[in-house]
């Protein structure tokens, strides 16, 4: 993937905001967070994937 310069992530990312926000549904710090490493190339979408997954599983686990 082609990095991205912080100005379009931002703009990638206020966009994500908006069409969740059509949906109701409100972006919390951890995806933000991890979208932004996604789009910096700092963290693989199979890296972003597995730490949602553990997040969601350790919520159940206690």
């Amino acid at each position: 993937m082609k990095l991205m310069s912080n100005e379009r992530i931002k703009k990638s990312m206020l966009n994500v905001r908006a069409t969740l926000g059509v949906e109701g549904i409100k972006m919390n710090r951890r995806s933000v967070v991890y979208g932004t490493k996604y789009l910096r190339g700092q963290m693989t979408s199979e890296q972003a994937i597995n730490n949602i997954t553990d997040y969601i599983l350790s919520k159940y686990r206690k």
